[in-house]
C-alpha cells in the first residue's frame, strides 16, 4: 500500500474570485465577484469544482471530469464539444482507471483528491494559484496493495482551438485565446505514451501536423492537433520496477528500475494557464523562472524572447587550431560571432560517448581551452558539433572489450542450444527480441556481439542464420545453452546508444568539456536517440536538461538541437533544420512556421556558403533570412573562403549588413512581406554603416526592379501608447513594447507599478494581482543593444 493516510471529513466551501478554486454548488456569484468571476461561475458547471489557471478557468464535475475551458475574460467555453476527460488519471495493472468523485481536503484547500473507490485509489493534487499560471502536483498517491501504478497521465484537456498547435511548447491559441500546459519536471513527459494509443483520443492526434521534414515530433509533444481542436496532456511513468517502454515504431525496450522515491508516479508535476495569445512568452517565461526550469540567457535577456537567439554562424569543416585566426576574420568580415566546428558527421572528437577532443582542436581538453582562447582573442566564441547519445564503436563504452553493459538493449531470450565459437546459426526460446522497431539485427551474447540476417520458427525455437561473429571488435566465444541473448538498440549511424546511466554520464562530460574549455555553443544532433533508448523524452531531458544544469555558463551559451522536445524546450536554444542539399525553401517556410508556433528563433537552417557565390545567389538568401527574421549556420571551409579571395569578402560584406539591418528591425512590415516571396531578388546596398540602407529588388538576372527603397535602423521608441485599466483583486495582463529587437531589458526607472504588478524584464509583460484601487503613474525604459540608444515612455494604471 502506497502513501496511507488517515480517513477525514471533507467538507465543499465556496470559493470566487478571478484566481480561487471553488468547490460547491454556486448559482450565483458574490457581491463582490469581479465581472470575469461572475462569468465564470454563470457558464460554469453547478455543485461541481472550478479551478483557475491564469484566464483559464477549468470546470470539473463531481467525478473529476473536465467539463469547461473557459476565457473567463469572456466566457467562451473552448471545451471541444463531447470531448470530457479526467483531469487526471491512473493507469494500473494495464488499464486506465479514471476517478469517480474529487473533494478538497479540508485542512488544506489546495489539494484536491481524485478517488475511485471501486478501485481503491486516491491521488492528491495540489494547486497552486502563481497568478498568471497554475501548478498541479501529484504529492500522493494511494493505491491497493498488489496493484501496479504504471502511469499517471494528465487529461488530455481537449479543446476547439485549432488556428496555432504549438506541439512542443504545449500552447494551442487562435486570435483571442490561448491556452497553455507545460511540464515542470524531467520525468513529467509533456507527451502521451505510445503505450496508451486507445487512450486520451491518441489514435486520433495527427503524427505530423507541422509537416517537418526532419521527424514527426508528436511523440514528445505536449500539444496535438486533432480533425475536432487540439489537446494538451503529459504523463508521468513509474520506474519502481523493470518496465517495457514502447518506442515509435512498437518496439518493446526494457528500462529501469530507478532509485526510489523518484521512481514513482508522485511529484508529476504540470503548470496550466490561459491567457492573451501575445502574453504567453511573459507567461512561459514566469513558468521557466517561477518554477526553477532552464532559463538560460542571451545578453542577460531569456533566450526565448532574445533576438540574439537567431544570431547567424559559421560553419567550417577545416576549423582548427591553425585556421582559427582566419576563420576569426572571415566571421568579423561577416558581423558573425561564432564559428563552429564540423570537421566530419559528428564532430571534433576522437569517439563519440566518451568525447575526447580530437586533434584538430588540441586532443585534449587542454588543447581546445587553447583553441577557445586563440578564437577570443581574435574576437570570436567557438561552439562544437556533437552528436548526442550516438557512441561510436571505437569509444570506450564498446571497445577494448568487454562493452559497458549499460548500453541500451532490447529483449532479452535465451539459447536453447550451445553456442560454438564458429557457429553461424544460432537456437532462441523467444523472439520477441527480434521484432521490427529497431535500426539494425544485432544481438549480444555475454560479451560478444553478432550481427544475423533472418529468423524463422523451428517447432519451439527461433532459428536465427546468417549469423556474423565478433562484431565491433568483440572476441567470438563458445556460449552455453541458457545464455542470455539480447538485441543491441542500434542508432541510424550503426553504433550503440547509451542507456540511463551512459546519458548522465554523457551529460555530464559535455558540461564538464563546456566548463573546462569555454566553448559557447553546441548541436545535440541526433537527439532522438535518448529518447530510442527506451526513456521517451525523459531520456532527452536526461541528456539535455543535465549538461544545462552542469553548465557554467547560462548567458551567450547556444544550443541547437536536431529534436525539440516539450520538457528540453526550455534549456534549448532553437531548431535550425534544413541541411546543404537536402532541404528545399519551401520546407524551410514549413519549418519557421513551426518555430513560430512553438516561440522559437527564425532559422534558415544550414545553407551552404561559396567563397566564389555571386552575390544575387547570397543575397536571395538573406532577403529569405530577413523576411522571417531568421539566422543562418553558412556551412563551408576557411579554404574555400580563402580562395574566393575579393569575391568572398564580398559576399560576407553582404551577410554583415542584411544580418545588421535584420537585427536592428531596419526592414519595415511591407519589405519583410516582400522578401518572403521566393521569386523575388534583391540588393542591398550600405548607405551609413550600421544604419541606413538601399533596398533595391532585382529580376532573376539581376536588373533592378523599380526605384531603391530606404531602409532605416528605427529610432528605438516605445510603441505601447498607453496600458488598460484594472480591476481590484483580478488578474491583470498587459504588455509594452519597443519598436525595434535589438532591446534587451525593460526595467522601471521612475514610480512604481501598482502593488502586486510585477514588470517581466525580459518580455516587457505585467502581470499580478493589484491590491488596492487607484492610480499608479512609472516610467518604463528599454535598454538596447547594438550601439543603439535607450528608450522611455510614462504610463499609468488606474483602478475602477
Amino acid at each position: 500500500m502506497r502513501h496511507p493516510r488517515h480517513p477525514q471529513a471533507w467538507r465543499a466551501t465556496v470559493l470566487t474570485g478571478a484566481l480561487a478554486l471553488s468547490l460547491g454548488i454556486a448559482t450565483t456569484a458574490p457581491a463582490d465577484a469581479t465581472p470575469a468571476a461572475q462569468r465564470a461561475v454563470h457558464h460554469g458547471v453547478r455543485g461541481a469544482l472550478s479551478l483557475s489557471a491564469g484566464y483559464l478557468s477549468i470546470g470539473l464535475d463531481r467525478t473529476g471530469t473536465v467539463t469547461g475551458l473557459l476565457d473567463s475574460r469572456t466566457g467562451t467555453d473552448h471545451l471541444a464539444p463531447g470531448k470530457a476527460a479526467s483531469l487526471v488519471s491512473l493507469v494500473i495493472d494495464g488499464k486506465q482507471i479514471r476517478p469517480t468523485r474529487v473533494v478538497r481536503d479540508h485542512h488544506d484547500s489546495r489539494v484536491l483528491t481524485f478517488s475511485n473507490s471501486k478501485a481503491g485509489y486516491e491521488v492528491d493534487v495540489r494547486a497552486v494559484d502563481k497568478g498568471a499560471y497554475t501548478t498541479l502536483e501529484a504529492v500522493r498517491v494511494h493505491v491497493p496493495d498488489g496493484a501496479d501504478v504504471q502511469t499517471l497521465l494528465w487529461g488530455p484537456l481537449a479543446t476547439d482551438i485549432t488556428r496555432t498547435v504549438g506541439e512542443t511548447v504545449g500552447i494551442v491559441r487562435d486570435d483571442a485565446f490561448a491556452i497553455g500546459l507545460r511540464p515542470l519536471t524531467d520525468r513529467t513527459e509533456g507527451a502521451w505514451p505510445q503505450e496508451y494509443q486507445d487512450y486520451g483520443w491518441e489514435s486520433e492526434v495527427a503524427d505530423n501536423p507541422s509537416k517537418l521534414q526532419v521527424a514527426p515530433h508528436e511523440e514528445w509533444s505536449a500539444a496535438g492537433k486533432t480533425p475536432w481542436g487540439s489537446v494538451l496532456r503529459a504523463f508521468t511513468y513509474d520506474y519502481t520496477q523493470k518496465r517495457e517502454r514502447q518506442n515509435l515504431g512498437g518496439y518493446r525496450i526494457p528500462v529501469g528500475p530507478l532509485p526510489q522515491p523518484s521512481a514513482r508516479v508522485t511529484g508529476s508535476k504540470v503548470a496550466l494557464f490561459g491567457t492573451t495569445p501575445g502574453m504567453a512568452p511573459t507567461v512561459l517565461s514566469a513558468v521557466a523562472s517561477g518554477e526553477g526550469l532552464p532559463y538560460p540567457t542571451q545578453n542577460g535577456q531569456w533566450q526565448k524572447a532574445a533576438q540574439a537567439s537567431s544570431q547567424s554562424f559559421l560553419v567550417l569543416g577545416d576549423l582548427n587550431t591553425d585556421t582559427i585566426p582566419a576563420a576569426a576574420r572571415f566571421a568579423k568580415a561577416a558581423g558573425i560571432g561564432y564559428v563552429y566546428s564540423l570537421p566530419n558527421a559528428v564532430g571534433p572528437w576522437q569517439s563519440t560517448g566518451h568525447y575526447q577532443f580530437n586533434s584538430s582542436l588540441g586532443g585534449s581538453d587542454a588543447g581546445a581551452r587553447a583553441a577557445v582562447d586563440l578564437a577570443a582573442s581574435n574576437g570570436v566564441r567557438l561552439g562544437v558539433h556533437t552528436i548526442s547519445d550516438f557512441i561510436s564503436t571505437n569509444d570506450p563504452y564498446v571497445s577494448p572489450a568487454p562493452a559497458d553493459s549499460r548500453l541500451a538493449i532490447g529483449g532479452p531470450a535465451k539459447l536453447t542450444r550451445p553456442l560454438a565459437a564458429g557457429d553461424t546459426t544460432l537456437f532462441l526460446d523467444s523472439d520477441a527480441l527480434l521484432a521490427n522497431g529497431l535500426y539494425g539485427k544485432l544481438l549480444r551474447v555475454g560479451d560478444e556481439f553478432v550481427s544475423y540476417d533472418t529468423a524463422r520458427k523451428t517447432g519451439d525455437e527461433w532459428q536465427v542464420t546468417g549469423v556474423k561473429r565478433a562484431q565491433w571488435d568483440s572476441a567470438a566465444a563458445a556460449h552455453a545453452t541458457g545464455e542470455t541473448a539480447a538485441r543491441v538498440v542500434v542508432n541510424s549511424y550503426g553504433g550503440p546508444i547509451g542507456g540511463h546511466d551512459i546519458i548522465k554520464e554523457i551529460s555530464t562530460r559535455l558540461a564538464t568539456a563546456w566548463n573546462d574549455t569555454g566553448i559557447r555553443a553546441n548541436s545535440y544532433d541526433g537527439v532522438e536517440s535518448a529518447s530510442e533508448s527506451g526513456w521517451g523524452s525523459y531520456g532527452q531531458a536526461l541528456l539535455i536538461n543535465g549538461a544545462y544544469k552542469r553548465n557554467k555558463a547560462k548567458d551567450g551559451f547556444v544550443t541547437e538541437t536536431s529534436r525539440m522536445t516539450s520538457n528540453t524546450w526550455d534549456a534549448l536554444t532553437r531548431a535550425s533544420w534544413g541541411e546543404v542539399g537536402s532541404t528545399s525553401m519551401n520546407q524551410v517556410f514549413i519549418n519557421n512556421e513551426f518555430y513560430q508556433a512553438n516561440y522559437l528563433p527564425g532559422m534558415l537552417g544550414w545553407v551552404s556558403l561559396n567563397g566564389s557565390e555571386s552575390l544575387l545567389s547570397i543575397e536571395s538568401k538573406l532577403a529569405r533570412g530577413a523576411g522571417l527574421n531568421a539566422g543562418v549556420g553558412f556551412q563551408t571551409s576557411v579554404a574555400n573562403l580563402t580562395a574566393g579571395g575579393d569575391n568572398g569578402l564580398k559576399v560576407l560584406d553582404a551577410i554583415k549588413q542584411w544580418e545588421t539591418a535584420r537585427n536592428l528591425g531596419a526592414f519595415t512590415k511591407a519589405q519583410r512581406a516582400r522578401m518572403r516571396d521566393q521569386s523575388t531578388n534583391w540588393h542591398l546596398t550600405t548607405v551609413t554603416p550600421g544604419r541606413k540602407w538601399a533596398l533595391q529588388e532585382l529580376d532573376a538576372s539581376g536588373t533592378p526592379v523599380g526605384a531603391p527603397q530606404q531602409v532605416v535602423a528605427p529610432a528605438p521608441r516605445l510603441v505601447t501608447q498607453s496600458l488598460p485599466a484594472a480591476k481590484p483583486h483580478g488578474l491583470y495582463e498587459a504588455k509594452v513594447a519597443t519598436n525595434t529587437p535589438a532591446t534587451v531589458r525593460y526595467e522601471v526607472t521612475a514610480g512604481a507599478l501598482p502593488e502586486g504588478l510585477v514588470l517581466n524584464r525580459d518580455t516587457g509583460g505585467i502581470t499580478g494581482v493589484p491590491k488596492r484601487a487607484g492610480k499608479s503613474g512609472f516610467t518604463v525604459t528599454a535598454r538596447n543593444t547594438g550601439g543603439l540608444p535607450d528608450a522611455s515612455a510614462h504610463y499609468e494604471i488606474t483602478f475602477d
